[in-house]
């Protein structure tokens, strides 16, 4: 390249990295520490030098640093080459291939990781992995995102009784690679995003599985990340967690609070979905409290949103509401109540409502189902209903319904019926095993 022949090559990689000149010459002094063990001292006045092609050929240890932060070879960054140079480059292990090493070795550690789903399913979930060194780029994000919702498959599918684990590592491995690698102010953005995701995830996991402490630190954690990324639609979704997480533990109020903070943090931007979910949060709260005029009219609100979804496609872990939620949390609303025949009614539509992909919440509907028909009296059609939730028991893992199906068991045991000392017998067997 000849002297003051601008290196536009260059130029479109830190745009495409998003790295000003300055942000160049530190991950140049960091790649240039790590190659040699000594910290270099490019400083922005270096980086304007090569753009502009006043200096057509960087010293060599500058090069090698430049290399490693792209993971390109010398002759992929715009500049010309002398012999010597290429001869003395060529006595270099290029970086690009140390890093594929390591992705592949951070892959095979990543695929150690296993959840059991029940007896004789054991389910592999493995991580996009991410760089070891340089930067983390957009498509970066793009497979953490797609991994995330793989784990919402795979509890939609089975429950998630040891995702949370799961999440919590990759938030780790996450805050990690931040620390080591460089990144733009829109990745930054992101990976706040993603992080804030991977906590409301976690949160949700462990409230199913029914460590609370737990998923509220998840939660919290979750709103810190969503304030970084400057994300109102994550709040609302934590938020929305943490609605139902407070009528869990019988917080009418709170419930109530929390989703109508939600609804006003999203007014004017929300997902029809989460308008639903957010509307069947405030219905709980209601009927916990007592306001059965309020709860319904908040039923009617989640229906009307229901309405307006069309054909849109939902994100993974909203992709469950539909009209057999919003059903469900009628039921539940009616519940509290105090009406167990409206509220068995209404299940069961939810329960011809759902989705076959939903086996962990069809767990969950035939628990609650068989709650609802054992309270409106109708017992042997609540020990049927308890014998399908039986039939998924060994395939999904669901802690708070299993505790749930538990207090059913202990229930129909006190009743003098061969139907109730049926089920109580292979309850007992099905749980042992």
């Amino acid at each position: 390249m000849a002297a003051g022949r601008p290196n536009n090559v260059l130029r479109a990689l830190m745009q495409r990295a998003e790295l000003s000149a300055s942000d160049l010459a530190q991950a140049v002094n960091a790649a240039i520490e790590r190659r040699f063990g000594q910290p270099g001292n490019a400083t922005d006045r270096h980086v304007r030098r090569w753009l502009s092609g006043k200096t057509a050929l960087p010293q060599l240890h500058y090069l090698v640093g430049i290399m490693d932060v792209f993971q390109l070879q010398s002759d992929q960054l715009g500049f010309t080459l002398t012999g010597t140079r290429s001869q003395q480059l060529a006595q270099l292990q290029p970086r690009s291939t140390l890093l594929e090493t390591n992705h592949a070795e951070e892959d095979h550690v990543l695929r150690r990781q296993f959840m059991i789903a029940g007896a004789g399913n054991l389910l592999s979930v493995a991580f996009a992995p991410l760089p070891t060194s340089g930067r983390i780029g957009a498509s970066d994000v793009d497979r953490i995102r797609e991994s995330i919702d793989r784990l919402h498959a795979v509890d939609d599918a089975y429950g998630g009784e040891q995702l949370a684990d799961i999440a919590e590592s990759f938030v780790q491995q996450i805050e990690a690679a931040m620390g080591r690698c460089l990144y733009g102010p829109r990745v930054e953005q992101a990976l706040y995003q993603v992080i804030g995701q991977l906590h409301a995830s976690a949160g949700w996991f462990a409230f199913d599985s029914g460590d609370q402490p737990r998923a509220s630190r998840n939660f919290d954690s979750g709103l810190r990340a969503s304030l970084l990324a400057n994300d109102r639609q994550l709040q609302a979704r934590i938020w929305a967690y943490m609605s139902r997480q407070s009528w869990e533990l019988g917080r009418a109020t709170e419930t109530v609070t929390i989703a109508r903070a939600a609804l006003d943090a999203t007014r004017n931007s929300r997902d029809h979905r989460l308008s639903a979910l957010l509307h069947g949060r405030l219905a709980l709260g209601y009927a916990a409290s007592g306001q059965g005029a309020q709860c319904g009219t908040a039923l009617a609100r989640a229906e009307t949103a229901l309405d307006r979804i069309g054909d849109a496609t939902a994100e993974a872990w909203l992709a469950f509401v539909g009209p057999g939620e919003v059903m469900g949390s009628a039921a539940m609303a009616h519940m509290n109540l105090g009406q167990p025949d409206r509220a068995a009614y209404q299940e069961e539509q939810g329960m011809t409502l759902l989705d076959p992909a939903f086996r962990r919440n069809r767990f969950a509907k035939s628990v609650h189902l068989a709650e609802c028909y054992l309270a409106a009296n109708q017992v042997e059609q609540a020990v049927g209903m308890a014998d399908q939730a039986l039939d998924l028991y060994p395939s999904v893992n669901c802690p708070r319904w299993a505790v749930h199906l538990g207090q059913f068991r202990e229930k129909v045991a006190g009743f003098d019926l061969p139907i109730a000392a049926g089920f109580v017998e292979r309850y007992d067997v099905t749980t042992a095993s």
